[in-house]
């Protein structure tokens, strides 16, 4: 049996094509367990406003960065400059299947969208609960909700807490 020293005789051997190869280690972690569903797998909102957001997806040319943040900034509807992307690091991030180039946005920016959306009614829903008020009277704009003439940043109604709830298959996503 010859010994294998180059990549040609790999592929001399194997064939031409993808080689997919998935540890123990990827099952480990949640692999093949479906993307989580929980709003504070992938936000968080810090008592100063700012927004931290988790994606196993990295940036390798396809402005992924940008566009993700884009959409949670418009779901929650935040100044961009004030949502921080952690990505790739698996300590932090959820299992999200990982970075697959130009799907990377496609797949991952319907899930955040749904995560912000989400997080924006737990922000309506807990300012309505402090001042006694229907949701409906209020609105979320700015890093802020508002109505009643009453006003109180995101940050201020979060205190760091985590946005703890299962994303609904259906939310009220920013036209």
């Amino acid at each position: 049996m010859s010994t294998l020293t180059t990549r040609r005789d790999f592929f001399a051997v194997a064939g031409g094509g993808l080689v997919v190869a998935l540890t123990a280690e990827a099952q480990r972690r949640g692999g093949g367990q479906g993307v989580p569903q929980d709003v504070s797998a992938w936000l968080h909102m810090g008592e100063d406003g700012a927004v931290t957001v988790y994606t196993g997806k990295v940036e390798v040319g396809q402005n992924t960065r940008t566009a993700l943040s884009q959409a949670v900034a418009e779901e929650l509807r935040v100044p961009i400059e004030s949502i921080r992307m952690i990505m790739g690091d698996t300590d932090l991030v959820p299992y999200d299947g990982g970075t697959y180039g130009s799907l990377s946005t496609p797949v991952m920016s319907p899930q955040l969208r749904r995560a912000a959306a989400t997080a924006r009614e737990m922000l309506v829903e807990m300012a309505a609960r402090e001042w006694r008020v229907e949701p409906a009277s209020l609105h979320a704009a700015g890093g802020k909700v508002s109505g009643g003439g009453r006003s109180a940043g995101y940050g201020e109604l979060a205190r760091g807490r985590k946005l703890v709830r299962e994303i609904p298959a259906q939310v009220g996503l920013t036209p």
